[in-house]
């Protein structure tokens, strides 16, 4: 992508005043950081890793998970924590004991984390998120909502994963009392910390905020009234203070999702409701999500679209995603024109003391320091389900992800089909592997087909972008991408082609295309194409022979 294309996403209006890479905190470093919490700890963990990156923007959720107790001394009595007599999980024993430890502090920690961002030239930004129902294992449990269990929506709920036993812990933001108390605690994290902006995530949990009751067109009257509430309060005490105070909503991967859902998005830009969009996805890192059809959304407004390249799993199997999807991810965001990227759980790669991971900070801030770096571009379902998600929304998933919150093209099933066309499979492709190519930096181009219930007396006819693959050269090996599956025995197969001469890849669309002509017919299963990879290594220096 040039300069000339990512400056075409800019709006008119002074760009520069925005980061172009968030980091986004979403509480965890209380659960993983050991208790309890010391003040140096706080401030590595949430800003002093940062420094010397490409990282300008600080996303902090200062609310816990669940009932959104504030992780700081709130004047909301409501709003404080309820202390349970035992703690059911080791994580949420560490965020309660790192939590009396931060309210235990002087002077006010957050706000030295604020000061040391801005010192470093970075923004700092509070978050919340919207509805969230994370279980007592994660979340702490509020006043508000032990006292008033009649707030939830419970038996009232359509949404709810039937899966998770009980009625539905979400809010009903129908009620009065409900939007008041979430309302009057943004307004005290935004007046009580020098913050530049505040974001709300309403991924957690998509779509559970009103009771089935409600049409439609009521839920999204409901929902949008209630972000222009929060508008005139960040708008309020930005007036108060005498400077910018920027609103971003963490939003589901598609237009078509949020529509479903009661999220009037169109509207929300129309109304100027919020400075950022970060579409995003539940557990994946994927590499074909839509922005370009949201940067189209805004263009001519003040919305800037970002991507949330990962959720700290993902794609497929992968738990956490190497670091090269991340890259694949981010490249096709920027080639589609975002503004600018938001990485989202990204703690998960330091948990697990992956070091090299951290280079990421350093790369994915600017489309040139992704170029030529080695990528993964996987077409795959989702690693895992998680609770609360939207349920109804079949059509956007594929089995094994029913729900999912965008059109995962894989998993899927192939006919046998002597004349037909088989199955087509479209892979986003940033990097400009022709130009890498005769510039000797191309290392190499493997294609990789995770394949289930495969005999081995398939005819199988491949292609890519037209041009015929040899289905005779493919090196097998039992695959790494299925559930239970460590031999190949019941074949869950990895055949791998080398792709690397020719021009078969291209930078832009590409056309993966797979006939099964014929196979055992006493075979009850399916051959299933469980997941595709495509994987671009390059040469530091050039290496080639002549021009």
């Amino acid at each position: 992508m040039n300069d000339q294309t990512r400056n075409a996403s800019c709006q008119s209006e002074d760009a520069s005043r925005f980061p172009r890479f968030y980091v986004h905190h979403d509480g965890s470093i209380l659960h993983y950081v050991p208790a309890p919490l010391t003040r140096e700890r706080l401030l590595e963990e949430t800003v002093g890793v940062l420094a010397g990156t490409q990282v300008d923007g600080i996303i902090c959720h200062l609310f816990s998970f669940g009932d959104t107790v504030p992780l700081f001394r709130s004047a909301i009595s409501d709003a404080m924590m309820v202390k349970p007599a035992r703690l059911v999980s080791v994580n949420n024993w560490r965020n309660l004991h790192n939590l009396e430890a931060i309210l235990e502090m002087e002077p006010d920690p957050w706000s030295q984390a604020v000061a040391e961002a801005h010192r470093q030239g970075k923004e700092f930004w509070a978050g919340m998120r919207f509805n969230d129902a994370h279980p007592s294992s994660y979340g702490l449990r509020s006043r508000f909502g032990v006292n008033h269990p009649e707030y939830y929506l419970g038996d009232r709920c359509d949404l709810h994963d039937k899966n998770n036993p009980g009625p539905c812990r979400h809010l009903d933001y129908s009620l009065h009392e409900v939007q008041a108390h979430r309302l009057r605690q943004i307004e005290e994290v935004c007046s009580v910390y020098d913050v530049d902006g505040f974001e709300l995530d309403l991924t957690r949990d998509i779509g559970h905020f009103a009771p089935a009751t409600l049409t439609l067109e009521q839920r999204t009257d409901l929902l949008t009234g209630y972000l222009r509430e929060v508008k005139q309060i960040i708008d309020r005490v930005a007036t108060q203070r005498g400077r910018r105070l920027s609103i971003g909503l963490r939003v589901p991967a598609t237009p078509d999702v949020c529509r479903e859902v009661g999220y009037g998005v169109e509207q929300w830009v129309h109304d100027g409701i919020m400075d950022v969009l970060t579409p995003s996805v539940y557990y994946d890192t994927s590499c074909e999500l839509p922005y370009a059809s949201w940067v189209e959304m805004v263009r001519g407004t003040s919305c800037r679209i970002y991507a949330s390249v990962m959720e700290g799993v993902g794609p497929g199997r992968f738990a956490p995603p190497p670091k090269e999807a991340v890259r694949a991810a981010a490249l096709n965001a920027w080639r589609a024109g975002v503004f600018g990227v938001n990485l989202f759980n990204f703690h998960h790669q330091l948990i697990c003391n992956r070091v090299q991971d951290v280079e990421l900070l350093s790369e994915l801030g600017h489309p040139k320091t992704l170029e030529r770096k080695d990528k993964l571009y996987m077409i795959a379902g989702r690693a895992q389900n998680y609770q609360g998600q939207h349920g109804s929304i079949e059509d956007y998933a594929i089995a094994p992800d029913p729900i999912g919150v965008h059109q995962h093209q894989l998993p899927c099933d192939v006919p046998v089909e002597p004349d037909g066309p088989g199955i087509v499979i479209e892979v986003p492709i940033a990097d400009d592997v022709v130009t890498a190519r005769k510039d000797g930096y191309l290392a190499s181009i493997t294609l990789r087909l995770d394949l289930c219930n495969i005999t081995g007396e398939e005819k199988i006819d491949l292609s890519w972008n037209g041009i015929s693959i040899d289905s005779r050269t493919a090196y097998m090996q039992p695959g790494t991408q299925y559930p239970w599956n460590w031999n190949g025995m019941h074949g869950q197969l990895e055949a791998s082609f080398d792709l690397t001469h020719g021009n078969r890849v291209k930078q832009g669309e590409n056309e993966f295309r797979l006939i099964l002509r014929s196979r055992p017919e006493d075979l009850a299963l399916p051959l299933r194409v469980w997941a595709l990879r495509l994987e671009i290594r390059y040469h530091v220096l050039p290496m080639r022979l002549g021009t």
